[in-house]
């Protein structure tokens, strides 16, 4: 029997020329077959409704983009906090599922071809408060990289620092010296549950054991390092929603992305030495062309 390779898809691979490749391409056999095992996270999946409030990208979103989704997904992932509660709260730690219930599945799934071209659908205009929390944490962290960023260089005129004597700072150096801290704040912050400071104890003895939280503080700690050690490169609204996108290679191959800038970075440096492959679309589709 053929192996299966499961992969992360970014929003991006349904603009406009990367979709019409794909939708080309042997993407749907190869999903029916099993051969492809498209992995679609909350964050892709609310990324993409986000097109409904655009007239422009609407028709495109619910007669072409939907039907391609529906038509090759195997399990819709479940959003951060509903795998964090499974992983650290109710113990299951490595072995949790984290994928949406199928029910839910199957309700969602039954909905979308029901979705309006007019611009009336509830689930969207519903939902307009999240959008707006999640656009303000972005914003948000677009303004604490530049207060980083600013200390750092305030820091290295006051003390004369030169990268050359002084090196420069390990990445994995500080994951080991600030991950315990850092995954204690956030876990009492943002996990819901009767005691977070036992669940943070019990984190800290053994973080790998809950890959899904403990890659998430990676990531804002990946985040913090970034901003300090290169003031130069471009703050991107998107990182953390990148990041969050790239923690389901956890359980993928793959990842299929047209990024240049930021999330291509952060893929070399967390994910590659893993392992992990980086496709464009196009190199995907020619992948799948010759399966």
């Amino acid at each position: 029997m053929a192996t299966s390779l499961r992969v992360v898809i970014d929003t991006n691979v349904l603009a406009p020329g990367s979709f019409e490749l794909l939708e080309a391409s042997p993407f749907r056999r190869l999903c029916k077959a099993r051969r492809i095992i498209p992995v679609y996270s909350h964050v892709f999946l609310e990324e993409t409704f986000r097109a409904y409030g655009s007239e422009g990208k609407r028709e495109q979103l619910v007669q072409r983009w939907i039907p391609l989704i529906v038509a090759t997904v195997d399990r819709f992932c479940d959003d951060f906090l509903g795998i964090w509660y499974k992983e650290l709260v109710q113990g299951q730690g490595g072995k949790t599922n984290i994928y949406m219930r199928r029910r839910d599945q199957e309700r969602l799934i039954s909905r979308l071809p029901n979705i309006p071209l007019d611009g009336s659908w509830r689930a969207w205009h519903s939902s307009k408060l999240a959008r707006n929390v999640e656009d303000a944490k972005r914003a948000a962290q677009r303004v604490v990289s530049k207060e980083v960023r600013q200390e750092v260089t305030d820091w290295r005129k006051a003390v004369n620092y030169d990268p050359k004597p002084h090196g420069v700072a390990s990445l994995a150096r500080f994951f080991e010296t600030e991950l315990d801290h850092a995954g204690r704040a956030f876990l009492i912050a943002q996990v819901e549950c009767r005691n977070p400071v036992a669940v943070a104890d019990r984190w800290a003895k053994d973080k790998m054991q809950y890959p899904y939280f403990t890659t998430f503080v990676m990531n804002m700690l990946y985040i913090a390092h970034n901003a300090m050690t290169r003031p130069s490169a471009p703050i991107d609204l998107n990182a953390q929603a990148d990041l969050n996108m790239m923690t389901h290679l956890l359980h993928a191959d793959a990842l299929v992305s047209n990024e240049t800038g930021f999330l291509r970075q952060a893929f070399d440096d967390l994910w590659r030495p893993k392992g992990k492959i980086l496709f464009s679309s196009q190199q995907f589709v020619a992948f799948l062309q010759r399966l």
